[in-house]
């Protein structure tokens, strides 16, 4: 029978290294580093700035709908 198992660990090679000492079989279908990145007070910083100016555009893109709206009105 054959299985799919999903595992996440700091020490994948040793886990490659146990299966294939005890002749397991095994085939690695996806691999991805994964990283623990402390954020830094400029990244804190940068998604900051990312996150108020999407605000700012969907703000304005809102104001802009209500504008149109309002013109509409004054024109009928």
């Amino acid at each position: 029978m054959t299985e799919l198992l999903i595992i996440k660990t700091a020490s994948a090679s040793k886990l490659r290294t146990v299966l294939a000492k005890n002749h397991i079989e095994h085939q690695v279908i996806y691999t991805e580093p994964i990283t623990d990145k402390k954020l830094t007070k400029k990244d804190k910083l940068r998604e900051y700035i990312e996150m108020k100016s999407k605000e700012n555009i969907f703000a304005n893109y809102g104001e802009a709908i209500k504008d149109k709206e309002r013109e509409k009105e004054i024109t009928l």
